[in-house]
């Protein structure tokens, strides 16, 4: 932040007022201090105000002026605390900006500011002045105080020495619209280095010259434009010329730092939300007031539910009530917990899947937003879970929404009932989606038809929408919309209960928008219910062409369907209970047997492809989003496939499909082995006579059974309590070696401890798919052709192994109880250290580097014993992808390397990379603090590393499944990889390869890194 020392400054502009030397600092920060509470103390809903619309005009405006400024905009909710600590703080900004209601009680006013439960409170002239008082310096250089009536209140600024304050007349409101017109063209002013005065009037004329007021209806002279009466209402005050501009630090560069929205996947505003005030409050109150930590909304479906539960989690956020976020999570068709604690990790990218070890010190507020299917399915494991929850995270909150109450069983829990809406919020909903009031008709019956409206749709949102948005597209009066919806007179519909009315509603609503659908949109409407995680656009265009994104979109305008709110792309739902009534407008040969087909068309060809190369590209949570996001139409789809797919062109597409997602299942169905479904593939690939299919899955299946990693060390992921977290350093630097990015990150990791308390740390590698070998840009031979390699998750040693750890292994593994049993045997000789570089103080921390291939197994034999794990050297595929970690660059720091980052002969350069030191030696293996993107040191450079693979001239039919290339020739020579201390840039690269005889010790730059299968430790 920008501090300026007003003392120190004059104004910009020539011949005007200096300002009073003061010993003031203020900061070239805007505080925004918004009021937007949900109830007045009577419990009756307040009148919204357009604050964000407000705000980022402000921003905008800011980032378009001319000169460099360097501006924080700080938007805080305002309550009585956060006005007394804005006003008191040591660093004072420039600008106060109050946007919220004013209120008059006779000869007095207030603000009207919120409480922590959403309701108004009055904060008066006395208040604010004591809230300014005692202080030795102004709070502010300008005040503007958007809110009505606000002119006394504006005083108190003007006592406290603010030189400039802006207020609305005490007898006069202003209206929302030319509160933000003046604003916005009040900081273009100010910022532009204009006097106060001038800014001032500058504002007023943009009120008298705007063309939404121009269309406003005058009361007063009964004609439009309201734009001179409200520009008037405009105070500036203390009674004075205001002959000076604000004292703005000047800046090199411009920079309008804007408070985002963050910490939450709720979308900032729900336009589609109107009312719920009071039951808003309920659950804020519960909150707040009671030791509950659980509330549950219940009630009939479509009656509004998870857009009440959406809007309470963007009031919290907006609060910032809960410091790590506000979690809306869509359980629609959810079936299992697994797949729930799947969409809670991949939402909140948890490193486990051991929520209530992740969310202990977590202070979030979760959505759990249509629990139904998992209450049928599995009520008493979801009991479980909360409870567990509830009971392990005492920061957590939830709110859960479901149709029938969660009473059983569920501790600290608060149940609350959604109910119909009130007749007012009716018409208000009614009026957002219908056609504006012109189309309504004019017969005198007009208030007693829109009466019998309200009555007959009985507060229930989605017939509510279904009717508006059906006048709308049908241009019919108000009157011809009753008459459609076949309303019977007043009378009749009071013998209804609300169930019936309901249920009439809803019914009717849906067949008269049915009725007036395309022929398209009457061909998809009913197939939605076959898609249970929604409807992607691609896949509608896939399926229908052009014709069926068309169709969609005729279904928006009738309100039959909505496009989901949390979802990453593009994708529509059937609101609840619209879809029961889709399925009975199914028509004979259209259903699952027509579209299935079709649908796992688009997963082989279109959505594998999509999903494999998010994962190769190193973009996983992307390609972990869309999974879950997709995880109930695939799964629907695939069992289909299973039993009932016949293609024409034997190419079993369910088959081929569920092969190429075995190694990212887990993020499908997390509790469910692979191999079940592989079974079920294999047998349909052969009843579909595709050989390829079958022989993929075949291969998939001999994969998972040879390596056994996938099944170990996913489990040890998702349910071991030992593997802890680190942090560490990842940078990336220019082609010309220099730093542009530098990241803090997070990975898992085990910590084997050896004899005499020497620590081991392996890192989890996560499994995926890479291009292994080098393009054409950095053309050997011996590392081409690049080609495709898929890795099942693995734990690697976070260094090479050190002089420490080896003699641990040495001398302290043969002197334990371990180390005597009989069945410890040793096939050959073991050198204790075999390090040249061993005579430094520090030389425990310096890789061995005198080691050949032989000693390498030896040291992974006698580890596995001693820690009854099972370790042994990576395969050369292991080993380039744990060293690219996601990158494709030719070192994972980017296009070249630095002696700031490894070591190396710096004498030697890389690319446009630049000469550095030369150590002429290993360096302990934290000496540089930095890591890969996995959590890996020493990936370049220092010592050589052993790999397990024989040696092979280049890549041709080498393995795409990550296990190790060997020969029948045991005398043959073996992979080293990552270049050393000695060694050139180039023999540094990711991709780079060379050759070594098994037996070589003599050379002092050769070393080692284990790998870990089944560590003993989980």
């Amino acid at each position: 932040m920008v501090v300026s020392k007003v003392a120190q400054k004059v104004p910009r502009s020539p011949g005007v007022e200096e300002v009073t030397e003061q010993d003031n600092t203020f900061s070239n920060q805007i505080v925004v201090l918004f009021s937007a509470p949900l109830l007045t103390e009577e419990l009756l809903p307040v009148e919204n105000l357009s604050i964000k619309t407000e705000i980022e005009a402000i921003s905008s405006v800011l980032e378009e002026i001319s000169q460099p400024i360097a501006l924080e905009i700080v938007v805080k909710v305002a309550t009585s605390q956060t006005l007394q600590d804005v006003l008191s703080h040591r660093v004072k900004p420039l600008i106060i900006h109050f946007i919220g209601h004013g209120m008059r009680e006779g000869d007095s006013t207030a603000l009207v500011l919120e409480d922590e439960e959403g309701i108004t409170r009055s904060f008066s002239e006395e208040e604010l002045e004591i809230a300014l008082s005692n202080h030795q310096q102004a709070p502010c250089q300008l005040a503007l105080l958007n809110a009505c009536h606000s002119e006394k209140l504006a005083q108190a600024f003007v006592k406290a020495g603010v030189s400039h304050v802006i207020a609305v007349n005490a007898e006069d409101k202003i209206l929302d619209l030319a509160a933000r017109c003046f604003s916005r063209r009040l900081y273009q002013a100010l910022f532009n280095q204009e006097l106060v005065a001038d800014s001032f009037l500058l504002s007023r004329n943009a009120v008298k010259l705007d063309d939404q007021l121009k269309k406003l209806f005058n009361s007063q002279t009964f004609q439009q434009g309201v734009n001179f009466e409200e520009a008037f209402k405009f105070k500036l005050l203390p009674q004075a010329a205001h002959k000076q501009s604000l004292i703005i630090e000047p800046a090199d560069t411009h920079s309008i730092i804007y408070p985002q929205w963050s910490n939450t996947n709720i979308p900032r505003e729900n336009p589609d939300f109107v009312g719920r005030k009071q039951e808003i409050h309920q659950v804020i109150k519960v909150l707040v007031e009671s030791d509950k930590r659980c509330l549950a909304l219940h009630g009939m479906g479509g009656i509004g539910k998870t857009a009440l539960a959406y809007t309470i989690g963007q009031w919290l956020n907006e609060r910032s009530r809960y410091k790590h976020g506000v979690w809306f999570i869509s359980l629609r068709d959810t079936d299992s917990v697994g797949t729930l604690i799947t969409k809670v990790k991949q939402e909140l990218e948890l490193r486990t899947f051991a929520l209530e070890r992740e969310l202990r010190d977590s202070r979030l507020f979760f959505i759990l937003d249509d629990l139904d299917k998992l209450i049928e399915n599995e009520s008493d494991e979801l009991i479980e879970l909360l409870n567990s929850l509830l009971e392990q995270c005492p920061n957590l909150r939830l709110l859960l929404t479901c149709r029938d109450s969660l009473v059983r069983d569920l501790v600290y829990c608060h149940q609350q009932e959604v109910c119909s809406m009130g007749a007012s919020e009716t018409r208000q909903i009614f009026r957002k989606y219908a056609p504006s009031q012109s189309q309504w008709g004019n017969n005198h019956d007009l208030m007693a038809d829109f009466n019998l409206l309200v009555k007959f749709l009985d507060g229930y949102p989605l017939p509510i929408k279904l009717a508006a948005s059906y006048m709308v597209e049908t241009q019919s009066t108000l009157k011809m919309l009753c008459e459609d919806l076949e309303i019977e007179p007043l009378d009749v519909l009071e013998t209804y209960s609300p169930q019936q009315r309901k249920e009439r509603s809803l019914r009717i609503t849906l067949e008269r928008s049915f009725e007036m659908l395309s022929v398209e949109a009457k061909d998809i409407f009913p197939l939605l219910a076959f898609f249970p995680s929604g409807l992607s656009r691609d896949l509608a265009r896939a399926v229908w062409g052009r014709s069926g994104n068309r169709a969609l979109l005729e279904l928006f305008k009738f309100s039959m369907a909505e496009k989901s709110l949390t979802a990453s792309d593009w994708r529509v739902n059937l609101p609840e209970p619209a879809r029961t009534y889709a399925k009975s407008k199914l028509q004979h040969k259209r259903g699952i047997e027509y579209l299935a087909p079709q649908a796992l068309d688009f997963y082989q060809s279109n959505f594998c492809e999509q999903v494999l190369k998010l994962f190769e590209n190193g973009e996983a949570h992307q390609g972990q989003q869309l999974l879950v996001q997709e995880n109930s139409n695939l799964i629907y789809f695939l069992e289909w496939g299973y039993d009932h797919e016949l293609s024409s062109d034997h190419i079993c597409r369910s088959a081929r499909i569920t092969a190429s997602l075995t190694p990212y299942w887990r993020w499908l169905e997390p509790n469910q082995d692979p191999l079940s479904r592989l079974d079920l593939a294999l047998a349909a690939a052969q009843r579909n006579q595709d050989q390829e299919g079958e022989d993929l899955v075949r291969n998939v299946i001999a994969a998972l059974a040879s390596r056994g990693e996938f099944k170990d060390v996913q489990s040890l992921v998702q349910e071991s309590d030992k593997l802890k977290s680190f942090e560490f350093t990842s940078i990336t630097v220019n082609r010309h070696g220099e730093e542009i990015d530098r990241e803090q990150k997070q990975a898992k990791y085990f910590r084997e401890i050896l004899p005499d308390d020497v620590p081991l740390d392996m890192v989890y590698i996560p499994g995926g798919t890479f291009m292994m070998g080098s393009p054409e840009t950095e053309c050997y031979d011996k590392e081409k052709p690049q080609h495709l390699v898929s890795v099942s998750p693995f734990l690697m040693g976070k260094y090479p192994v050190t002089q420490a750890q080896w003699k641990a292994i040495a001398f302290g593994a043969e002197l334990s109880s371990i180390a005597s049993r009989t069945d410890w045997k040793f096939e050959r000789g073991f050198n204790p250290n075999p390090a040249y570089f061993q005579d430094s103080q520090d030389s425990d921390h310096h890789p061995v580097e005198q080691v050949s291939w032989y000693d390498a197994v030896e040291f992974c034999q006698r580890l596995s014993r001693y820690t009854g794990g099972e370790y042994r050297l990576p395969s050369e595929a292991e080993w380039e992808y744990a060293c690219r970690a996601v990158t494709t660059t030719p070192f994972h720091f980017g296009e070249t390397i630095s002696t700031q980052l490894a070591n190396y002969n710096g004498n030697y350069t890389y690319g446009k990379g630049v000469k550095g030191e030369y150590l002429k030696q290993t360096t302990p293996v934290e000496y540089f603090q930095v890591a890969n993107k996995f959590g890996l040191c020493e990936m370049h450079g220092n010592v050589w590393e052993w790999c397990e693979d024989d040696w092979h001239e280049n890549y041709e039919g080498a393995p795409t499944d990550g296990s190790p290339w060997l020969s029948d020739n045991n005398g043959t020579t073996k992979v080293i990889r990552g270049g050393s201390w000695c060694n050139q840039p180039y023999s540094c690269r990711c991709a780079s390869r060379v050759t070594g005889s098994p037996g070589l010790a003599d050379y002092d730059h050769i070393g080692l890194r284990v790998v870990c299968v089944v560590p003993r430790t989980m």
